[in-house]
């Protein structure tokens, strides 16, 4: 979903209303996703707005946008019908919102999307100002947009370059990740070349007397498989002094002088782990 996000005044609503070419065409009345009427809603409009729908969502209700919007069909019985019946969709839906941390935090990505920011200060014209001539822009871009998909050079889907710039573009309007960010600064200044969750939990984001719950180790891994670079999980356990076997994370270009992957410690020897001890 294409999102547009400014301030007020900016014009976002009334660009996908023109875009609609026809206002009975455009709805901004869809508020609530649980409202028994909103497959009824849907009917007869071409464009759909969602307004700081995404801003205002909470953790269950933001999965039920995503179902929402990844569906094709709507499933439901017309008052006076005997069964309800399949009924394709036949709108799209447009975002817009004044915040700028308005997605969710997902460090998974938000592939569903597409968060674009808008200036009208920049604009030769602005939208709101000449109402008459702005449609005559968006008719003659609608124009050359038939004409591109009659000749069929195009593409639906994302090249893979620009899926990977979107999700760090995408990172630009989710709410600050603090404890990705406290993981970052422990590792800019780690010396060792393996980790494991509980070390992070307990160094990193300092819970020195905590014992991690399951939750927090599953934050915690999804942070350093999403959010860190330069770092390489690995399955197998290893040894970690203060922790035990456990899982975790390596460094992709380890230095070269650190000769394994065990920490050296302050007077510069490297510990024997249990895996590297001679058969002698």
């Amino acid at each position: 979903m294409l999102c547009l996000v400014g301030g007020q005044g900016a014009g976002k609503s009334t660009f996908f209303r023109l875009l609609a070419v026809r206002d009975e065409w455009f709805s901004d009345d869809l508020r609530k996703l649980d409202d028994d009427n909103v497959y009824r809603k849907l009917q007869g409009h071409w464009i759909i707005e969602m307004s700081e729908m995404m801003a205002t969502a909470n953790a269950k209700s933001i999965e039920e946008i995503k179902s929402f919007l990844s569906r094709q069909k709507e499933v439901y019985k017309i008052p006076y019908e005997t069964h309800p019946a399949d009924r394709p969709r036949q709108c799209v839906f447009g975002g817009t919102s004044n915040a700028l941390d308005f997605l969710p935090l997902d460090r998974s990505g938000n592939r569903r999307f597409i968060p674009v920011m808008v200036y009208p200060e920049q604009a030769e014209v602005h939208i709101l100002e000449d109402e008459a001539a702005s449609r005559a822009y968006i008719e003659q871009m609608w124009a050359e947009a038939m004409e591109i998909y009659r000749s069929g050079r195009f593409k639906l889907a994302f090249s893979p370059t620009m899926q990977r710039y979107l999700k760090e573009h995408q990172r630009d309007f989710m709410p600050e990740d603090t404890k990705a960010g406290m993981i970052q600064a422990y590792l800019d200044k780690y010396t060792g070349n393996m980790v494991c969750s509980k070390q992070l939990y307990k160094e990193a984001l300092n819970h020195a007397f905590d014992e991690p719950k399951q939750w927090e180790i599953r934050e915690i891994n999804e942070i350093m498989n999403q959010c860190i670079t330069g770092w390489r999980y690995f399955p197998n356990p290893r040894m970690f002094s203060e922790y035990g076997r456990q899982k975790g994370w390596e460094r992709e270009n380890p230095a070269m002088d650190s000769g394994n992957p065990s920490e050296k410690t302050m007077d510069g020897f490297v510990e024997v782990t249990e895996q590297m001890e001679l058969p002698f």
